[in-house]
């Protein structure tokens, strides 16, 4: 349905400021607000205006005067009485404005016909001024002082309810952008699992298959054998990264607990790492009782992690210790390298995502989630990890883990 062109030849209807035009139009309040205006002031048009440098624009009004305003109508600034309360920041009362030698040749009178008027500031929580809360008329008013005082309390009033709806927009937009992030990360662990792993499993199972072949030559073997490493590493970031993006997304990293033994496990992850780096040396040392009931392919999660990591950041001629030690509670899994110990200053923030250890041989360093997934893996099972790195011992990660049955 089209719009009436307006009564009033100098308004002008536009869509500029719409955002602060529909802000207040939410505030319920307003509409309680002018019609006490008009009740106490007896004046017929009562108005909450934005008002900029540049123009005048209605975003409330209750017209009992056939004045013609609309919600969104614009005025020029510099032919309203609201350009005074924006220059002045201080209410303003005209009683009869025609016979006011402050505004007897102001265009509101020449141009509107306006002859009373009372208005008050608005101001935005942060203090920039926001408009006008303004009552008028065409005819002479007697506006005496009280009515005044009742202006400021209610311009307070709207002043507080367009702080209120300022900031329940912003918590609206940050929870938007939450939510548009968190679908971003939902997409990308669908990328991930699904659009990276399944073309990575197919190179694994051909290169795996060709290794079957007898007919290679150990040039052709390595090739392959660089083929699976790869991939192996390739795989091992992919979880890294799903882990990362689910703990990211606010749920709980998932584990599966069932009775295991800590001892073999470890075992079995150092022979496996062992496989992939056959030029170092990797000592298991197990003592006490290491059963309990844990997330097995989460605790293997853990030592490969801290096992490639030792490996990564010490000599190659260095020795790599794996312990698995049985306490009355707990049993902790601790991994020691000898290298260049780790800066103090890291030390706080090791287990953040995206922090590495040392700067150095960042080339063959992955993207720094490995102890980032070391942690949340321990805090699932209701454990925690503790760090000590010193030139003369090296670098220990242990890692508690309670027993829990």
């Amino acid at each position: 349905m089209a719009r009436l062109p307006p009564a009033n030849p100098n308004i002008l209807p536009v869509k500029s400021l719409m955002s602060d035009v529909e802000a207040i139009g939410r505030i319920d309040a307003v509409k309680t607000v002018l019609r006490v205006l008009t009740q106490t002031t007896g004046l017929r048009l009562a108005v909450v205006a934005r008002v900029t440098p540049e123009s005048w624009t209605c975003c409330a009004v209750l017209d009992q005067m056939n004045f013609g305003l609309q919600v969104g109508d614009t005025l020029v600034i510099s032919t309203t009485f609201c350009n005074t309360v924006q220059c002045l920041g201080t209410p303003l009362v005209v009683s009869h404005a025609s016979q006011d030698p402050r505004f007897k040749d102001h265009p509101a009178p020449k141009m509107y016909g306006i002859e009373s008027y009372i208005a008050v500031p608005l101001y935005r929580r942060n203090g920039e001024f926001f408009g006008v809360m303004c009552a008028l008329d065409a005819k002479p008013a007697d506006l005496t002082e009280d009515k005044v005082e009742v202006f400021r309390h209610l311009g307070d009033l709207v002043g507080y309810q367009l702080e209120q709806e300022e900031v329940l927009n912003e918590r609206d937009t940050q929870l938007l952008s939450a939510h548009e992030a968190a679908l971003l990360r939902e997409q990308l662990m669908g990328i991930v699992s699904h659009d990276l792993r399944n073309p990575l499993n197919a190179i694994s199972l051909a290169a795996t298959t060709l290794m079957r072949r007898t007919d290679l030559d150990d040039r052709a073997r390595r090739g392959l054998r660089r083929i699976l490493d790869s991939s192996d590493r390739a795989n091992r970031l992919i979880l890294d990264l799903l882990d990362f993006t689910h703990v990211r997304t606010g749920l709980a990293l998932p584990v599966k607990p069932k009775a295991m033994d800590l001892h073999e496990i470890t075992q079995q992850v150092v022979d496996e790492v062992q496989l992939t780096v056959p030029g170092r040396t990797l000592d298991v040392v197990c003592e006490g009782n290491a059963r309990g009931t844990w997330d097995p392919d989460r605790v293997a999660q853990v030592l490969t992690n801290l096992i490639t990591n030792a490996v990564q950041y010490s000599a190659p001629s260095a020795h790599i210790q794996v312990e698995t030690r049985g306490e009355a509670t707990e049993v902790v899994l601790s991994v020691t390298n000898a290298g260049t110990p780790i800066p103090k200053e890291l030390l706080p923030v090791l287990f953040e995502p995206m922090t590495r250890g040392t700067t150095e041989g960042t080339e063959r360093r992955s993207v720094g989630l490995g102890l980032f997934i070391v942690n949340q893996i321990a805090l699932a099972h209701g454990g925690h990890v503790e760090v000590v790195s010193t030139a003369e011992m090296g670098t220990t990660f242990r890692v508690h883990l309670p027993r829990r049955g």
